[in-house]
């Protein structure tokens, strides 16, 4: 029983560390996701060619995948950005009030085993 409960709250606790941690990386993200992806692949591939042989080329433009080129000029309504961020925000709520109840429910085990481990009876 408590095996499962074990499981349990280890599979909670990392599908809201990776839900938090995606609110948080596309809340604090320095540029845009396609920006940051072009910054991201350029460093990549300049790190790669300096491992290599040094070359008189240019360094080539690497493909961003799964990238849709944004319209000129536009720019997503405001109202949008704030249902977003105010989701973001409900989302981060949640998963620290899940977080909380996991961590009380683990001190809860960890007392009772405490409490076993001393009382053998």
């Amino acid at each position: 029983m408590q095996k499962d409960n074990y499981y349990k709250g280890l599979f909670v606790g990392t599908l809201l560390g990776a839900a938090i941690g995606t609110v948080l990386g596309m809340l604090f993200a320095p540029r845009r996701g396609e920006e940051m992806r072009h910054v991201l692949f350029r460093r990549l591939d300049e790190s790669l060619q300096e491992g290599s042989a040094p070359s008189t080329l240019p360094p080539r433009e690497m493909p961003v995948p799964n990238t849709i080129p944004p319209k000129e000029g536009a720019e997503p309504p405001a109202e949008l950005e704030n249902q977003a961020k105010r989701r973001a925000e409900e989302i981060v709520l949640a998963a620290q009030l899940e977080a909380d109840r996991l961590l009380r429910e683990a001190n809860s085990i960890l007392h009772d085993v405490k409490s076993l481990r001393n009382n053998p009876n």
